[in-house]
């Protein structure tokens, strides 16, 4: 269930503006929610005092950057799911869901389910994962910094995302979807507003390919275990127990991600799930303004519950 406080969230929220040369940036996504829900909420910019000198300078990496999974194409032939009961679940509860989905199974390589895998959708915070690697990648992360990197993922905070955009500049995206084989994620078409990122079922396994199987052990192990211990609200009061969490019965660790721009409402749910997290679970969905965030998280529950008893382990 959705905390009451919790209703409205913004893709446009807390803005962070850095001078580059003579370009600003404005940041994005993720404002402290509202009491009201399903209205249309474009937050004012507003400097931010912690971040607005800082360098978008990427450091130099210190050594070449694990190879990326491979694209879709080296999938292996698996069984696959029917789509119709999580799409139908998703449906009953929010009639106008659009989804897009994809379950893949690390142990056979094989892809289960997909649902329009190559649909774009805006990322809202699963460009947080894009962050995290980039900054672990760079081989300069202080202890500190590990730790703030912890922090943004399980609780999803928007001020350590705003300062981490700031340090490694947006082209973060096009980096990472050239490194990852990430075929249609594209960085956000205002340069500071990452919550306008957009992402795809397919390119998003690809990042959990990449952290589960590519980084170093201890960066693999900062990243998966913060995701575990995600708690119930998020740093801006939304509960992030929809989708994955409220849904399957087994053990995850997951990246949420919710907002709202001028045109609709996104909810997103994904993770590694059960034994040895052998899958990856992919639920992306945008809603009609107006279709409300309970409803709209509840609907994103019912199409992970329809995956219960389908998958091994699970």
């Amino acid at each position: 269930m959705l905390n009451s406080i919790a209703r409205r969230v913004a893709l446009t929220g807390v803005s962070v503006v850095v001078v580059v040369g003579v370009t600003a940036l404005t940041g994005a996504c993720g404002a402290r929610p509202s009491t009201s829900a399903g209205d249309v909420v474009i937050a004012t910019p507003a400097p931010d005092a912690t971040t607005s000198t800082a360098s978008s300078t990427t450091p130099p990496q210190t050594e070449p950057p694990s190879p990326a999974p491979g694209p879709p194409g080296d999938l292996a032939i698996g069984p696959q799911l029917d789509p119709k009961p999580v799409l139908e679940a998703a449906k009953s509860v929010e009639p106008n869901t659009t989804l897009g989905a994809v379950v893949y199974d690390r142990a056979t390589g094989a892809e289960l389910l997909t649902i329009e895998p190559d649909r774009q959708f805006r990322s809202a915070s699963l460009v947080k994962l894009l962050m995290a690697i980039e900054a672990l990648r760079s081989g300069g992360a202080t202890p500190e910094e590990r730790e703030r990197i912890a922090r943004m993922l399980a609780t999803s905070d928007d001020n350590l995302a705003n300062s981490m955009w700031v340090k490694y500049g947006p082209d973060i995206v096009p980096r990472m979807a050239a490194d990852l084989g990430l075929r249609f994620t594209e960085a956000p078409e205002i340069a500071g507003k990452w919550g306008e990122t957009k992402v795809t079922a397919h390119d998003m396994v690809l990042v959990y390919r990449y952290v589960m199987d590519n980084l170093t052990p201890q960066d693999h192990a900062l990243i998966v275990d913060a995701l575990a211990r995600a708690p119930q609200v998020a740093a801006d009061g939304f509960d992030q127990y929809f989708g994955i969490p409220g849904g399957l019965n087994t053990q995850w660790a997951i990246k949420q991600g919710w907002g709202n721009n001028s045109s609709a409402m996104v909810l997103h749910s994904s993770g590694v799930v059960g034994p040895d997290y052998r899958y990856v679970v992919i639920l992306l969905t945008e809603h009609p303004l107006g279709s409300g965030w309970r409803t709209s998280a509840n609907s994103v529950t019912a199409a992970a519950g329809a995956l219960n008893g389908l998958l091994p382990g699970v």
